[in-house]
């Protein structure tokens, strides 16, 4: 979605106010139940869930593939009991402060797309906090 200026004193409409609350995050959900999964381009703004109890991979897609907007959030929540590994598509890289794109059971990780072909994972530890991490708002990302 296009970015547009706000100035000082606008005052939002209520579709846009709507607008902004689908574009930024959604408290939809992506269960997956698989061992593979890639990401398709509505996964945008969503929660990808990952239950199954063996090994699973889950693929963030080059740009040529899927063209993700740069700064689509996606959140990755791990359920089942089986180890997840967050993998590059070709051409794609993964950057993160973890050593390690492996997830446990309960973790839950953000995927932050930087770049045409880069994505930021922050692997957080297990869901805890206040739960009002996907409240923040960057209001210049969204109109067009």
């Amino acid at each position: 979605m296009a970015r547009q200026t706000f100035t000082a004193g606008q005052v939002l409409t209520a579709a846009q106010v709507t607008t902004l609350q689908a574009s930024v995050w959604s408290d939809d959900v992506n269960a997956q139940t698989g061992t593979s999964y890639t990401l398709v381009l509505t996964d945008a703004g969503k929660q990808v869930t990952m239950t199954n109890a063996s090994a699973s991979t889950l693929t963030v897609p080059p740009n040529a593939s899927v063209a993700f907007d740069v700064g689509v959030r996606i959140q990755v929540i791990q359920l089942g009991a089986g180890a997840v590994t967050l993998t590059a598509g070709s051409g794609v890289t993964l950057t993160s402060l973890a050593t390690s794109f492996v997830m446990a059971q309960f973790q839950v990780a953000t995927l932050i797309k930087t770049a045409t072909n880069t994505w930021l994972a922050d692997l957080g530890g297990g869901g805890g906090g206040s739960g009002d991490g996907d409240q923040i708002v960057l209001a210049v990302q969204v109109f067009s």
